[in-house]
């Protein structure tokens, strides 16, 4: 693709305008760097502060961009090739397979590239192209023409080019990632109390839990709950009484007693006595079923210990749930995983 004559900051406004389109986050210069620090060309553009143009190979801001995508949580691998060059490369050695590949790829310039178009976002249509392969060639043609389909949209998705405009998400707004660590906010558009984009994100960062606003961190465990088929209230945020969360299985009028309270600890260390029996004075105060501890961390062993000696009804999700929490979470998950 060769090389282009960019300013670093014109470069800067180029990354935040295509990763804001295809993820629906928005970055600040500084976060780019920190997340592309292995392609270190680019790295050291995005740093300089100038408005001079400077000689960029354009594979390198490809690469860039696919790194940012997959550290932001919308690519599952951190390199995406082309997609013909990989099947060209994987066919190479049994030469019906090659045949056949070559057969579906000039079928697809035939169909749709050679008429102009560039990408299979500009009009493609997958069924009429499958019905064609299914007609023209040999049976096993088929998964081959749905492997090197699968493969050009995923390059096209992780393509920063205009002529590539393929996303998965038609975002109606562009989510600042700073928000995730320093707003108290809970407006979200792609979520209740969580957004989405910020469970993609954290289930490719899990290093970075520890860190997000502490609010965001309620909000994260009110919304795993509610996707999980849950009634759920969440609190104030402050002067709560010590309960974040209140949430209800099966609930039938207002005033049913919650199943499980829960209490957030977004901390570094570890969860001490004196928060499981305030947790256990509120589970009897409120006739619920059971409290929670989500946790960044851990309970410490003390609390373990009388947790489980005057056997409080209480159970404790920390780190290595959270973890499976967002798995579960992430785009398209659709497992359940409650950890208890």
């Amino acid at each position: 693709m060769g090389t282009i004559w960019i300013p670093p900051n014109k470069l800067v406004t180029f990354f935040e305008e295509k990763v804001g389109y295809k993820s629906g986050l928005a970055l600040t210069r500084e976060e780019m760097v920190k997340h592309i620090a292995e392609s270190n060309s680019i790295t050291e553009a995005l740093i300089t502060q100038s408005d001079e143009p400077i000689r960029v190979r354009a594979d390198a801001i490809e690469d860039a961009f696919q790194i940012l995508l997959y550290k932001l949580g919308f690519l599952k691998q951190p390199f995406v090739g082309h997609g013909p060059t990989i099947l060209d490369l994987k066919y190479r050695t049994d030469a019906t397979k090659h045949q056949l590949f070559e057969k579906v790829l000039f079928q697809l310039g035939s169909y749709h590239f050679d008429k102009g178009k560039h990408a299979l976002s500009d009009g493609f249509n997958k069924v009429e192209f499958y019905k064609i392969i299914q007609t023209s060639l040999p049976s096993d043609a088929m998964e081959i023409a749905t492997e090197l389909i699968d493969l050009i949209e995923l390059s096209e998705l992780a393509s920063p080019w205009d002529w590539h405009p393929a996303r998965q998400v038609d975002w109606q707004n562009t989510l600042a990632l700073l928000d995730l660590f320093e707003s108290e906010s809970l407006d979200t558009m792609y979520g209740t109390f969580f957004d989405q984009r910020f469970i993609d994100y954290l289930s490719s960062n899990f290093e970075s839990l520890g860190e997000i606003h502490w609010r965001k961190f309620e909000a994260l465990t009110a919304e795993f709950f509610l996707r999980n088929g849950f009634d759920v209230d969440i609190g104030p945020g402050r002067n709560d009484g010590g309960i974040d969360i209140r949430i209800w299985k099966n609930r039938l009028t207002e005033a049913d007693p919650p199943t499980i309270l829960v209490q957030c600890k977004r901390q570094k260390q570890k969860v001490g006595k004196v928060i499981v029996k305030a947790l256990w004075a509120d589970i009897l105060d409120e006739s619920a079923h059971s409290g929670l501890i989500v946790t960044s961390s851990a309970l410490s062993p003390g609390a373990d210990t009388i947790r489980r000696a005057r056997s409080y009804p209480i159970n404790v999700a920390d780190r290595e749930t959270l973890r499976k929490w967002l798995i579960q979470l992430r785009s398209p998950g659709n497992s359940v995983f409650l950890g208890w």
